[in-house]
């Protein structure tokens, strides 16, 4: 699977309620609002994360957009994605394995390939079209925007028509960068992950 992806920084969780706001005003619809705990794991290549979440508030529901693991009051599931470490707006592949015994496998996992870190957020959920709006409050790291643009697979496509899913999801993605109005906050390369793994150095870099 593939996604147009962009993380962007925040200066509070106010700033998180207007940007619901503008969502909301621009025609995008709140789906629901879980906790969720990733815990990435050392791997060569890409990234590899175990995800549990826990629904914190109803919303419309529906798996539309989205994950069928992340129907029901709580779940977990194992992803692993590739994306370029880069600020701004990028391509990213990723496979999703529901999970059913999240406690037994994170020690299996951690035991044969280490732990990276573990992230814990509290995420509301709109949804624009193919995208997937993810206002994010991180502990430790503060407020986040998150945009999925869905790319639907191309097996079995022409190239054209491939091309043309392509630019449809490429448009509707600008679109919403420009509804939330984006270009006005810092954007952030890598994942969480990354910005809680490297707080150490910059703490002791007094930075």
């Amino acid at each position: 699977m593939r996604n147009l992806e962009l993380k962007v920084r925040c200066s509070d969780d106010v700033t998180l309620d207007m940007l619901a706001g503008r969502a909301i005003a621009g025609g995008a619809a709140y789906a629901r609002t879980i906790g969720q705990r990733d815990t990435y794991f050392a791997v060569p290549r890409g990234r590899l994360k175990l995800r549990e979440w826990w629904r914190e508030e109803d919303g419309v529901g529906g798996s539309r957009l989205g994950h069928a693991y992340e129907d029901g009051e709580a779940g977990a599931a194992l992803i692993s994605y590739a994306r370029p470490d880069h600020s701004g707006s990028l391509y990213s592949e990723y496979g999703i394995l529901p999970v059913d015994d999240p406690q037994a496998l994170v020690p299996v996992l951690t035991g044969a390939l280490g732990t990276r870190a573990v992230v814990e957020k509290r995420r509301a959920l709109y949804r624009y079209g193919i995208t997937r709006i993810h206002l994010d409050l991180v502990t430790s790291l503060g407020a986040f925007v998150e945009l999925e643009t869905l790319l639907l697979p191309g097996n079995g496509q022409a190239p054209d028509e491939h091309a043309k899913n392509e630019a449809a999801a490429t448009v509707e993605h600008r679109e919403v960068i420009v509804l939330l109005e984006l270009d006005g906050l810092t954007s952030v390369a890598g994942s969480y992950c990354d910005l809680i793994a490297d707080a150490p150095t910059r703490l002791s870099k007094g930075g």
